[in-house]
């Protein structure tokens, strides 16, 4: 029998997974375009995020369903408390295996290793950072999520970018392209987030308007303050010799390396390593792992 083992990557508002069987190629879902959705032990639905992964994989990878070796790295599993959330949830799909739940911080200063001591950041729909040194990860900086933190990340970028839009403090032409000629509407756009499941990814899913963008000074001044707003919060709570290098994971980040290269460098900080998400560099962190 083949030996199955899964490493989920789980965000709060959306997944991903590899499966390894053996030596064989690893298996990476969902597939481009499709989106799977996460699972936030403080404030997720577990019984929303189990189904759809259940259907997922029995459609695409049945295989995955019979694994005996379950790695999942969660945001919002920094605490034991969390962990146990989120190991009760998976349990309700891999009842017979091996569950093993790290943070979402842990996966990606896994997936991002270069081998030096760096500031570990995760910017995307949310925001994360940690101090990793050989092997070890500090955490003294506290994740307060989209409401009260989260500084830089796509929510909070979403956030200022209606504000602006709603208090007309963007150029009108810019607003007619990213919302049209009637938009945004707020009773609309209140409702799609109060309403969501997942309102840090309703929010974040604005930021995603400003990619074709990014060469307008407002785009530019935009994204400028809220990493700004990051990096005055990293200062907080880590030394310049811990934030000189900084290793980065998430849309955000990727999708905005320039600026956020460029605010890092205005306070003495450099970006050696950017991905758009860690589970390749965590596939190859468990295999050798296994050898």
């Amino acid at each position: 029998m083949p030996h199955i083992r899964v490493i989920g990557e789980i965000g709060g508002s959306s997944s991903r997974w590899a499966i390894l069987q053996d030596d064989r190629p690893a298996v990476f879902l969902p597939p481009k375009g499709v989106v799977l959705p996460g699972y936030n032990p403080l404030a997720g639905d577990a019984a929303l995020f189990l189904h759809a992964l259940r259907t997922h994989f029995e459609a695409e990878c049945p295989l995955a369903l019979e694994a005996e070796e379950v790695f999942a790295y969660g945001a919002g599993c920094g605490a034991p408390e969390r962990k146990a959330l989120m190991h009760q949830a998976l349990s309700g799909l891999w009842g017979a295996a091996s569950i093993v739940v790290e943070s979402d911080l842990l996966a990606a200063a896994r997936g991002l290793q270069t081998g030096e001591a760096a500031l570990v950041l995760i910017l995307g729909t949310g925001m994360n950072a940690g101090f990793w040194d050989a092997g070890h990860l500090f955490q003294p900086m506290p994740s307060l999520g989209w409401v009260l933190g989260d500084e830089g990340s796509g929510a909070d970028i979403g956030k200022a970018l209606l504000q602006d839009a709603f208090h007309h403090r963007m150029p009108e032409e810019l607003r007619l392209a990213l919302f049209g000629q009637e938009g945004p509407k707020a009773p609309e756009v209140l409702q799609r987030i109060h309403g969501s499941a997942f309102p840090s990814r309703e929010l974040a899913s604005y930021t995603g308007l400003l990619k074709e963008h990014v060469g307008e000074a407002y785009v530019h001044d935009l994204l400028r303050s809220r990493f700004h707003a990051l990096v005055e919060v990293l200062e907080l709570h880590f030394t310049a010799e811990q934030r000189a290098s900084v290793l980065a994971t998430g849309s955000v980040a990727w999708g905005f390396r320039e600026v956020l290269a460029e605010c890092l460098l205005d306070r003495g900080m450099s970006l050696k390593a950017v991905q758009r998400d860690p589970l390749p560099g965590l596939v190859h962190h468990h295999r050798r792992k296994a050898d």
